[in-house]
């Protein structure tokens, strides 16, 4: 998932608190399954309006639930120095988005544990909270949402635990599997392994379900499976980059005398003589080592056939000063998370001040091609 993808909602403890698109369908399915037909069917005699009313407020309720047990994964992880300045909800749930893996299997365990532990605290403060107003002579409807959340929220706690990665539980299984082994490679594909048995089983049982009836209870465990099993696997194939570019910084990459165009050069000649000759996707754009701008693809694409031939190329190129930047002594990990957060194929390299030269993502790519593959073990 991009990590600007989405709506940006509020900030909490510095955290930029976001929604996927995708989550608007789950909530207002969530809201539609209990209004019309859990607390109806369940509850019956009330109207149609006290019904919504108290989904609304059950579904709102809900999703702040998975919020806080978001929150506490983040706040940890912040305490332990692990940077994370984001979280997305998302039509699974929701994702605290870290800045790197935890620096120890310690650190693995406190983040991994926090979530599940502070969903079976609101479990049993839902189901307190219930016990006092049962008690005053409340409307059942209310206990009865109070009821529900207090289920939901020790459903979310044990289904976190279960032991496949990237769930809480996987990472706390990851968490003693590093410890033991002291590898975290090797742990993570252990637990990356579990989390694909795991999503496979799910996806089973959803497919017994929906022999039994329950078309939409088996279509969403399947779906739910089949979102587990990619998120292991992602989840590893993260692990093997960081890896593989651990220790590398920008300057050992970037290439130091980039092909450079010319700004008065015309949008048809610089297509016609270096995209499609050398076949890249971006060119720097000055003359005598002096950056003026980036010109890619995408500005290309912007200016119409019929005025490439008298537009130049220093019209359309993003200037200097816009163009995303990074330290030659920066790591190669900063590089392709600013790559990533930006939608960018390439940064200009800096340093002190001057632009000294280009890192690229498709130069990150083949270096991790090729570290992965000489660190392989041969079989």
């Amino acid at each position: 998932m991009q990590p600007n993808r989405g709506i940006d909602l509020f900030k909490v403890a510095g955290i930029q608190i976001a929604i996927d698109y995708s989550w608007i369908v789950i909530f207002l399915l969530v809201l539609w399954s209990l209004s019309a037909g859990y607390f109806p069917l369940q509850y019956p005699g009330y109207g149609w309006a006290r019904y919504w009313g108290v989904g609304l407020v059950a579904t709102v309720l809900f999703f702040a639930s998975v919020l806080i047990h978001e929150l506490s994964h983040s706040l940890v992880a912040n305490r332990l120095g692990q940077n994370v300045r984001r979280i997305t909800l998302f039509i699974f749930g929701g994702m605290a988005h870290l800045s790197r893996e935890p620096s120890n299997a310690n650190v693995e365990l406190q983040i991994a544990a926090a979530g599940p532990l502070t969903s079976l605290t609101l479990g049993a403060m839902f189901w307190l909270i219930e016990m006092l107003v049962r008690g005053v002579g409340a409307v059942p409807l209310w206990t009865a949402m109070l009821r529900y959340l207090a289920y939901v929220n020790v459903a979310l706690a044990v289904f976190n635990l279960l032991p496949g990665f990237p769930l809480d539980g996987g990472r706390i299984l990851r968490s003693f599997l590093w410890r033991r082994s002291g590898d975290l490679r090797d742990a993570t594909a252990r637990a990356a392994d579990w989390g694909t048995g795991i999503a496979f089983g799910l996806m089973g049982l959803g497919v017994l379900q929906i022999f039994g009836g329950a078309l939409i209870g088996g279509l969403w465990l399947i779906f739910i499976g089949m979102f587990l099993r990619g998120a292991a696997r992602a989840s590893y194939h993260g692990v093997v980059v960081e890896q593989a570019l651990r220790g590398a910084r920008v300057r050992d990459l970037m290439i130091t005398e980039p092909v450079m165009i010319s700004g008065d050069m015309t949008v048809e000649h610089a297509i016609e003589e270096q995209f499609l000759r050398h076949g890249f996707g971006g060119f720097p754009v000055g003359h005598d080592g002096e950056i003026e701008g980036l010109v890619t693809l995408a500005q290309l694409k912007h200016c119409r056939r019929e005025e490439r031939a008298v537009r130049t190329v220093r019209e359309i190129m993003r200037p200097a000063v816009e163009v995303l930047k990074i330290s030659a002594n920066a790591s190669i990990s900063e590089a392709l998370r600013q790559m990533v957060a930006s939608d960018s194929g390439r940064l200009l390299v800096t340093d002190g001040g001057r632009v000294v030269g280009l890192i690229t993502r498709s130069l990150i790519t083949r270096f991790i091609q090729v570290k992965t593959e000489l660190e392989e073990e041969p079989q």
